[in-house]
């Protein structure tokens, strides 16, 4: 085989298929005549030689690491959990959790029925609420991974959030030790039925073993590994749950009203004909704070038609509001002319 020449030729095209190369080979006349290149032949030869796309990614610069202190970086990632019954049905469950890259620990790991966003928040609230805000929190590419709303929450919180390069799953080496680990130490040993119980084994085996067993990589316990530098450690916030709230912006309309997922609210006057952005929780969509910048004109009053209508003006433009009890308006009977009239 002209080896020589087909070397160039996958020099010349380097993401060229197989198929392509001895196209090329045969049309360029750089075989000798009488012979015949075969894809097996051919692919055998380039992966001999290194030039096989595949050969060239196993040259990729790959380096183990370690993040410095604890809380400098989290690993989070979700992994496939065992079926477990729930309201009379089956329901298969995911274990959504995060490892300290320093010192193996996990800040939170639990079980839910989904892998979506709200159930992720979910857990990195009380990741956060149980151990601190790290600096970075590197994840994978999925959809609750990638969403504006988790974005939002760890920027304002000062976390950066990192996503591992898809199809490059080595970066997470860490979280995925882990839930080996999970699969092979906890899982073969769970003998509950409901989630709750899986919850609760887990939250024991966490804590009871798991942290406290020396990791052959560190030398140390997950646990004493985390707490040695206390000092490094940054508290969450007392009113971390109003950072995880969902943002939306909307248009405050002339007559002040704002339309909110089927809902009405009344914002300041001052306000009108300005796009404004809304914090609420969606468990709680009475409660919504207005935000106009890095302003907050207080919380939303829900509308009330009723009252709005009895809402009068005198001539210098102050608010009166007329009486509500409609027997200080009309008496019984007056309408018809009679008097005792029902």
């Amino acid at each position: 085989m002209p080896g020589l020449a087909l070397i160039r030729l996958r020099g010349e095209l380097p993401k060229a298929t197989v198929a392509r190369l001895i196209r090329e080979m045969n049309k360029r006349r750089l075989v000798s005549p009488g012979t015949t290149l075969t894809a097996t032949t051919v692919h055998r030869f380039l992966k001999v030689n290194g030039l096989m796309k595949g050969a060239a990614a196993a040259l990729e610069d790959r380096r183990k690491f370690e993040a410095q202190l604890p809380n400098d970086l989290w690993q989070s990632d979700c992994m496939h959990g065992p079926s477990v019954e729930h309201e009379g049905k089956k329901r298969k469950t995911y274990l959504l959790a995060f490892t300290d890259d320093h010192s193996r620990l996990a800040p939170h790991a639990e079980f839910y029925l989904t892998e979506s966003l709200p159930s992720y928040l979910k857990a990195l609230e009380e990741a956060l609420l149980t151990r601190g805000l790290p600096r970075k929190i590197y994840t994978d590419n999925g959809s609750a991974f990638r969403s504006h709303h988790l974005e939002h929450v760890t920027a304002s919180l000062g976390i950066a959030l990192i996503h591992a390069r898809p199809y490059k799953p080595q970066g997470k080496g860490k979280i995925e030790r882990f839930f080996r680990t999970v699969r092979g130490d906890f899982l073969t040993g769970f003998k509950g039925t409901t989630l709750a119980d899986l919850n609760q084994a887990l939250f024991f085996w966490l804590n009871d073993i798991y942290h406290q067993r020396v990791h052959s990589s560190t030398g140390q316990t997950p646990f004493a590994r985390f707490t040695s530098r206390m000092e490094c450690l940054r508290e969450a916030p007392t009113n971390l749950k109003d950072y995880f709230r969902k943002t939306v912006r909307r248009r405050v309309a002339k007559d002040r009203t704002i339309s909110l997922d089927g809902r009405i609210f009344e914002a300041p006057v001052c306000l009108i004909g300005k796009q404004v952005a809304l914090l609420y929780h969606e468990q709680e969509p009475e409660r919504v704070e207005i935000i106009l910048g890095k302003e907050s004109f207080g919380m939303a009053t829900p509308i009330n038609v009723h009252v709005n209508s009895r809402v009068k003006r005198d001539k210098w433009r102050n608010i009166e509001l007329e009486p509500s009890d409609e027997s200080e308006k009309y008496q019984s009977g007056r309408l018809w002319g009679k008097k005792g009239c029902t």
